[in-house]
């Protein structure tokens, strides 16, 4: 099977984009943040076997585009509506400077620099020398929850750990901060559906077939 274009193939459930790879390994079914639906083959792969896998992750297909629907549905509004990717993350990189430069001299604590990263499982960290890294995403939520997570990342900065004294110490720069996590709990999701560009979810290999 020669390498090309992605094709459309249609179920009578939701179209299934067909893609031929030269660098993937093994057959892929993904379910995009928008609910579409990419088989991924190899290149010398059988594309029957691949469609028998495709076959096998039905239920699994449908139980995730649900899951998807529904948190496209309850999502909030977000900032950046209109904007590019490129001048959210301009934004990000902006934004973050000043809420960096203005609680780290709040708090007495000075960060040696930053950078800007699209993690999956945190917002932000902070590193023994200084570092802190933090999402882009949060350019996309309101105002106060961005602020949280530096003013957060920022206390780590005294208090490595996540115990009494460093919940102290992020009230006392910032007394409303359960407001912002709580968004962040509720929301964080639609953060992260919130490009097209994201990786999608991926149906487990178990019992693929080649």
């Amino acid at each position: 099977m020669s390498p090309g274009p992605s094709q459309l193939r249609l179920t009578e459930a939701w179209p299934v984009h067909e893609r031929v790879s030269r660098r993937a390994r093994r057959v892929r079914v993904d379910v995009r943040p928008d609910g579409a639906v990419v088989l991924t083959i190899p290149q010398h792969a059988s594309r029957t076997a691949a469609l028998r896998f495709l076959e096998h992750s039905r239920s699994w297909i449908e139980r995730t585009r649900e899951r998807l629907a529904r948190a496209r549905q309850s999502a909030p509004p977000l900032r950046g509506v209109g904007e590019t990717l490129a001048q959210v993350r301009e934004r990000a990189a902006a934004e973050a400077r000043h809420l960096l430069d203005q609680e780290s001299a709040r708090l007495g604590l000075p960060y040696s620099r930053f950078t800007l990263r699209d993690p999956r499982s945190r917002w932000g960290s902070c590193a023994a020398d200084g570092r802190i890294m933090l999402s882009w995403r949060l350019a996309l939520a309101p105002a106060e929850v961005f602020r949280y997570v530096v003013v957060h990342e920022l206390c780590h900065l005294r208090w490595r750990g996540h115990g009494p004294r460093f919940w102290a110490l992020v009230a006392r720069q910032m007394p409303d901060y359960e407001a912002a996590c709580g968004w962040l709990r509720e929301h964080g999701a639609a953060l992260l559906m919130a490009s097209g560009d994201l990786p999608a979810t991926r149906a487990p290999q178990v019992h693929q077939q080649q």
